[in-house]
């Protein structure tokens, strides 16, 4: 499914993470999927909620910078070679993917992984996981 996901540029050091969130958390945003990536000075942080609207405007009236970007979040099997397969039948359809992150919650009943993907094309890998 396509989701919107908003990338906060903040300074890296302690506290910014924790504001970050506590400002989601008193405007009742839930967190679906996070990623913090370090930049020399500043982190990126990418975060997938269930309200963008509503997470964008606190996080900008906060002095937060946000971008945002259409990204997909799909379902893998939990095996070996699940990934390379998606990734070789994207590669052969010519769809860049510029970057993903994934998890998966160990444990019994994990037998799917979910990945956040962004491509060039999202409609394409929308396509590509609805066939």
């Amino acid at each position: 499914m396509i989701k919107t996901q908003l990338t906060l540029y903040m300074e890296n050091r302690y506290g910014q993470l924790a504001q970050a969130t506590r400002l989601l958390e008193k405007a009742n945003v839930n967190l679906e999927a996070i990623s913090v990536a370090e930049a020399s000075a500043a982190s990126l942080v990418q975060i997938i909620v269930d309200s963008p609207r509503r997470a964008r405007e606190v996080l900008k009236d906060s002095g937060i910078p946000v971008a945002e970007e259409k990204v997909n979040v799909v379902l893998l099997d939990n095996k070996p070679g699940a990934l390379a397969h998606v990734a070789n039948r994207l590669a052969r359809k010519k769809v860049n993917i510029n970057y993903l992150y994934a998890t998966t919650t160990p444990g019994k009943g994990a037998e799917q992984t979910a990945v956040v993907i962004s491509a060039d094309d999202p409609q394409a890998i929308e396509d590509f996981f609805a066939d």
